[in-house]
């Protein structure tokens, strides 16, 4: 398989770029498309639906093909991969239960491939209820159907950071209320890599004692949002603490599993009426968790190392690397984002794209499949 990236900030630019890709004969088949919300996005369809390459096609919050990050741009990977190892799938579910909807999917994938690998991405209403349903819930439905041992990676659409609506799309086909899935043949498509975070848990592992759907009320015991406080070292008044937003601090828990490494579950808002505290994909009572210090510059090299690592254990050569990176990264790292980013695609030394997104989706480092917060996720694929 023979894969080359290219990118934008129009789709005349990106028609230029693709005229230019294939002027060598390169004829791709398939491409992801990572796009600022803002840009036309049934245009880019268009000139890439009329050279007939199927899409992946995802809205941002900022994208990439190396470490220069741009905000309302376009990027995209082509790659030629034989029609026969895989299959574009896209799905609304705005009159079902995106677990319906992604069982649906899940069974067409298992019908096309025995063995089948997953990327995909989900459009939602980011203020709305849908955010919640396609977390952890969402990717044990499709392990459900497909297994356990499937790989699975990915990152929920963005919308440069308005937090409203985002959008899936393929060929003549976008939604507002969607999942998009390639599917590729397991035994034709080899698919590793690794969910990165680098949050260190810091204390003594307490328990949630009370969780009710995404809102914690307590922790061992005692109100979450006063235990939060106290872990930042805030002493606020009533009415100070009424109006406290901790969403852009980074405030994170570190959560145990049995198998494997822990995954990171952002807070978000304060309910002070009853002292409770929401978090970012699913958390439930007994869950054992750790407060976690903000990520830092040894994290970017870290990342670097453990790719490096993959690549000498389970890949040596790769043909196209995909990364899907979380937003709060982009502001927490600011420009050593661009650092973790190319630190990763110069271990493979291919053609990548990637995109900041609203959660992210794989396989946690010795661990499960999981939806993530604060993460990294990136995939490298070769076709055999």
């Amino acid at each position: 398989m023979k894969a080359k990236s290219i990118k934008g900030n129009s789709p005349e630019e990106i028609k230029a770029a693709l005229e230019q890709g294939i002027v060598d004969g390169f004829e791709p088949t398939l491409a992801f498309v990572f796009i600022s919300i803002t840009q036309d996005i049934d245009a880019v369809s268009s000139l890439l639906n009329k050279q007939g390459i199927l899409i992946f096609g995802a809205t941002s919050s900022g994208e990439f093909i190396d470490e220069d990050i741009s905000n309302g741009g376009i990027a995209v990977l082509l790659m030629d991969i034989n029609p026969a190892n895989f299959e574009v799938l896209l799905h609304d579910y705005r009159y079902k239960e995106p677990d319906e909807v992604a069982k649906e999917m899940t069974l067409k994938a298992k019908e096309r491939f025995k063995n089948p690998s997953i990327i995909l991405s989900a459009s939602f209403h980011a203020r709305g209820e849908s955010e919640s349903l396609l977390g952890d819930q969402f990717i044990r439905t499709i392990e459900s159907v497909a297994g356990k041992e499937t790989t699975i990676w990915g990152g929920r659409a963005g919308d440069d950071f308005i937090f409203d609506e985002t959008v899936v799309f393929t060929n003549n086909r976008a939604t507002k209320r969607g999942i998009i899935m390639v599917v590729f043949d397991g035994d034709e498509i080899i698919t590793t890599g690794e969910a990165a975070c680098g949050q260190k848990p810091v204390g003594t592992e307490k328990v949630i004692t009370k969780a009710v759907g995404n809102w914690v009320y307590e922790i061992d015991n005692k109100p979450a949002a006063e235990m939060v406080l106290k872990y930042l070292g805030l002493n606020l008044s009533p009415e100070e603490a009424e109006t406290f937003n901790p969403s852009g601090m980074g405030i994170a828990f570190s959560v145990s599993r049995d198998k494997g490494a822990p995954v990171i579950r952002g807070v978000g808002m304060f309910n002070w009426n009853d002292k409770s505290v929401s978090i970012l994909g699913s958390i439930h009572e007994g869950d054992k968790v750790r407060f976690t210090l903000p990520p830092d510059f040894e994290v970017v090299e870290e990342v670097r190392i453990n790719a490096e690592k993959i690549r000498q254990d389970e890949m040596i050569e790769a043909d196209a690397l995909l990364m899907f990176s979380c937003i709060g990264r982009l502001t927490q790292f600011g420009p050593l984002t661009g650092d973790e980013i190319e630190g990763v695609r110069k271990v493979f030394d291919v053609p990548m794209a990637g995109f900041f997104t609203y959660g992210e989706y794989g396989k946690a480092k010795n661990g499960n499949n999981e939806f993530h917060n604060n993460t990294c996720c990136w995939v490298a694929i070769k076709e055999r």
